[in-house]
């Protein structure tokens, strides 16, 4: 891995860790110091995330991206429509190995389910897998982008996820149901949003350390 690379993967995981905040203006000296990474990389680095996890302005310096409710709401509609599709295209041509082997990775999703951050990562990871086997490497980019988007805030907001959910996936995965996995990724993901944005209405706006425009 180069260092501009894990200068990325730092950068990221502070972001969707909640150790970087939504509206938090980045410093690139102090903040290679915190990461432990040099300023060359660390610039680099923002440069790939800038437009997704990331702003960086010209005049106005760099901060971490903040969402509006209604960008929430688009990614979600973006969300799916493509995470149905592709679940579809990867349960329909699973082997018995491969079913297997998501069975297991879905169980320990569950089990990390109490802690927001490492519930996070173990999603993304079982949702990763599972979407590698719908053989469309965009469209799974793509995704894994829109949920490290939006999924922050759930970190941020502790908002937990169902596992009657993931229990039906996981039955739908063994039995080779495409259908019947669209159905309840789409049912899970219109949940999530739900749960999401009635915990931001609690508070006056999405909650931020520094605003972009300040």
């Amino acid at each position: 891995m180069s260092a501009e690379e894990a200068a990325t993967v730092a950068i990221r995981d502070a972001i969707l860790s909640g150790r970087l905040v939504p509206g938090q203006r980045l410093a690139q000296a102090e903040l290679a110091a915190q990461l432990g990474i040099s300023r060359i990389p660390l610039r680099d680095a923002l440069r790939r995330l800038d437009g997704d996890l990331v702003t960086i302005d010209g005049r106005r310096g760099c901060w971490v991206t903040s969402l509006e409710v209604d960008e929430i709401e688009e990614l979600y509609e973006i969300r799916i429509v493509l995470e149905s599709r592709c679940v579809s295209l990867a349960v329909a041509g699973l082997s018995d190995t491969e079913a297997l082997h998501l069975f297991g990775l879905s169980e320990q999703m569950d089990l990390m389910q109490s802690n927001a951050h490492s519930g996070y990562s173990t999603r993304r990871a079982f949702y990763a897998e599972l979407y590698s086997h719908a053989n469309r490497p965009r469209m799974r980019g793509l995704i894994l982008q829109l949920r490290d988007n939006v999924g922050r805030y759930h970190v941020l907001k502790d908002v937990r996820h169902s596992v009657d959910a993931h229990e039906q996936l996981r039955r739908h995965i063994m039995d080779r149901n495409p259908d019947g996995a669209a159905e309840v990724v789409v049912a899970h993901l219109e949940e999530t949003r739900d749960d999401l944005l009635a915990t931001m209405a609690q508070d006056e706006h999405v909650p931020t350390l520094t605003t972009e425009g300040s």
